[in-house]
Order: structure tokens, then C-alpha cells, then sequence
């Protein structure tokens, strides 16, 4: 789909291309969704037993950083952001690392699931904040500064997934072929 005015985010090929003359917000959200859309589709074609057949030497999995993801979203946006009191975290006090412990029960789909359903939470606040400057509830940072920090975090986490996806079964590539 197509915006002749380049001021909104677009969709090609299921991926979200960021405005090319949008607003602050529209190209920031633009660019987080792609990352978290690239994260999805880099995991097309592949059943659970080919996504968990690999693993770093420190437990990295990919079923892990997709958990991880939705659960830094939910921090970061929900906790951290707008206050919100209550949420929970697949990590605890005994296990400070749980989001990245995935128990085998849970697919890579309900992962995939769980993610872009957070992430569509996470979204709202997003843009129901009166500006980019409002400040967090729970630190002192500007809701751009944490939407910076989630594109980052989401890209950096992607590039382990190239890696781990190509190690699994040899699918590489940056994004779908376009015809």
C-alpha cells in the first residue's frame, strides 16, 4: 500500500515501511513496527523443532529474545511509561532471567501472538500521550527517549535472530523478496 504523500506509515510485502516525510511519531512508531515485523516474519517457514534446535553458548533461543521482546515492551511502555501497576512479567525475583527460560509448551506462534498483542497495548499509550516530551511515570525519561530505546533494543535483538535463524536451518535475507 502506498501513501503518495510519504506523511504515513505503510505496509509492503506485510512489513511496515516507515513515513518517509512523517511526523516524529508516525516515523518512530513506523520504524519500531518494522522491526517488530521483521522480527515476526524472520521466523516464517520454520517449525518449533527447527527454531529450537539452536541455541548460544549462554542460552540465548529464539524463542527467548521473542519473549523477551514483548516483555521489555510491556516495561518499558506500560510500566514504566504510563504507571500502570500490576502487569505481569514472565521474569521473578528467583528467576530474573525467566523471559528468556521458554518452557517447550509454548509455541513459537502463542509467542509471535502474545508479542503483537502486547506490542498493539503498548501502541495505544503511545498514542494517546499528548507528546513525545511527556515524561514517564516511573523515571525520568521523555516517551521519545523510550521509544529510541525500544527501536534499538528490538533492531539489536533482531540481529540475533538473523544469526540463530541462519544457524538453525539456513534462511538469511532482510526482508521478503518483493515481485
Amino acid at each position: 500500500m502506498s501513501d503518495e504523500t510519504g506523511t504515513a506509515n505503510t505496509q509492503r510485502a506485510g512489513l511496515t515501511d516507515a513515513a518517509l516525510r512523517g511526523d516524529e511519531r508516525t516515523t518512530l512508531l513506523g520504524f519500531l513496527a518494522r522491526q517488530r515485523d521483521l522480527v515476526a516474519w524472520k521466523m516464517l517457514g520454520a517449525s518449533d523443532e527447527v527454531l529450537r534446535s539452536v541455541s548460544t553458548s549462554s542460552g540465548l533461543t529464539l524463542h527467548g529474545v521473542v519473549r523477551h521482546l514483548e516483555n521489555v515492551e510491556r516495561w518499558w511502555f506500560r510500566d514504566v511509561f504510563a504507571g500502570i501497576e500490576g502487569l505481569e512479567y514472565a521474569w521473578t525475583d528467583a528467576d530474573p532471567d525467566g523471559e528468556w527460560h521458554v518452557p517447550v509448551e509454548l509455541s513459537m506462534e502463542f509467542l509471535l501472538a502474545n508479542y503483537a498483542a502486547e506490542s498493539q497495548k503498548c501502541d495505544e499509550f503511545i498514542n494517546a500521550a499528548a507528546s513525545l516530551d511527556a515524561i514517564s511515570a516511573q523515571r525520568d525519561v521523555s516517551l521519545r527517549w523510550i521509544l529510541v530505546h525500544l527501536i534499538e533494543e528490538t533492531a539489536r535483538h533482531l540481529g540475533h535472530i538473523d544469526i540463530l535463524r541462519e544457524l538453525a536451518d539456513a534462511t538469511v535475507g532482510e526482508e521478503p523478496e518483493i515481485d
